[in-house]
């Protein structure tokens, strides 16, 4: 099985270049995006210092926080990993560090290469503001390089002066375009953007792109798009019930009490991380922590990744 890493990045080259040298493999293809503001040349330094070779630089997006760019990055090399023939693929951010050698992952993938990783749950959900209305309903612009949502006349917005000024503007903006609906062609479905795609479910997604365009369109003005874009082609169509899904990203990361985004990890989760049996850990900064990021490295070349693969391969398909 050939594995596709599809890596996105925009900060910390020397961190990306250590996750690129752990994931580097025969058999696997890696694919990287680089922040189109950020410096590439001190990635490629840092690539060609850690001794890594064959990585795809994709197409650079602005792929700031909240938008379409995300999606679109991913896009590219999901449709480059394709091409090339890869048979799995992997979404992963340059915070991310795997907790198991890629010969463990690539034998974990392949016992059950038709089985896909995804997180996610149906939309409206009040785990998300508004029930995730703020997502499907709400316009989302771009405002001044920042993502900001217009809400509703009749809506509550709880929002300072400040907030309700920009509200106004946007909703004076808003009010030129129809109302907003999530696209027929797929039921919506949220989660957390890291996944871990079958050739047929990334097959699935492309297919579904070129015979609905209006679908990424639509997603130009949704807030935070890499959420809900491929967890709606995937568990809000047809794909879901004919193909096997589970609902786990396969990542080990620590959410305190009402955040909606992980902490970054630190040595003192090191035996929990090992503990969960997962193949990556989110989030890690290299900046921050660079021993402890030194020690994950130094401990991953130390394993051998000829060893049984995980029992999560027996897992049975479960769905939101």
């Amino acid at each position: 099985m050939r594995l596709a890493f599809i890596v996105l990045a925009h900060r910390g080259p020397c961190q990306v270049a250590a996750l690129l040298r752990a994931l580097a493999d025969p058999r696997a293809s890696l694919y990287l995006h680089v922040d189109r503001r950020a410096d590439f040349g001190r990635f490629r330094g840092a690539i060609e210092e850690a001794g890594v070779r064959d990585v795809v630089a994709l197409p650079r997006q602005a792929s700031r926080w909240g938008g379409i760019e995300v999606v679109d990055a991913t896009l590219a090399g999901l449709q480059r990993g394709f091409a090339d023939g890869c048979e799995y693929f992997v979404l992963v951010s340059g915070q991310d560090f795997p907790l198991w050698p890629v010969g463990r992952i690539r034998a974990f993938f392949a016992e059950t290469p038709e089985r896909s990783y995804l997180a996610s749950f149906p939309l409206p959900d009040p785990r998300w503001r508004y029930d995730g209305r703020l997502r499907t309903d709400f316009y989302t612009f771009t405002v001044r390089g920042r993502r900001e949502t217009c809400i509703p006349r009749g809506v509550p917005t709880g929002l300072n002066r400040r907030g309700t000024i920009l509200n106004t503007m946007l909703r004076a903006r808003a009010s030129f375009m129809p109302p907003r609906r999530f696209p027929a062609c797929a039921r919506p479905f949220g989660g957390s953007q890291w996944w871990n795609l079958s050739r047929a479910a990334v097959e699935s997604v492309l297919r579904f792109l070129h015979e609905h365009p209006g679908y990424r369109t639509y997603h130009e003005h949704t807030l935070l798009p890499d959420e809900i874009f491929f967890q709606s082609i995937l568990m809000g169509t047809s794909f879901a019930s004919a193909h096997e899904v589970v609902n786990d990203p396969l990542r080990y990361m620590v959410f305190p009490p009402g955040a909606s985004h992980p902490r970054t990890l630190d040595p003192g989760d090191l035996p929990a991380m090992l503990e969960s049996d997962l193949p990556f850990a989110r989030k890690i900064d290299g900046d921050e922590r660079p021993r402890f990021l030194d020690d994950l490295a130094a401990r991953l070349a130390g394993v051998d990744g000829t060893g049984p693969t995980s029992s999560r391969a027996d897992v049975g398909g479960e769905r939101p």
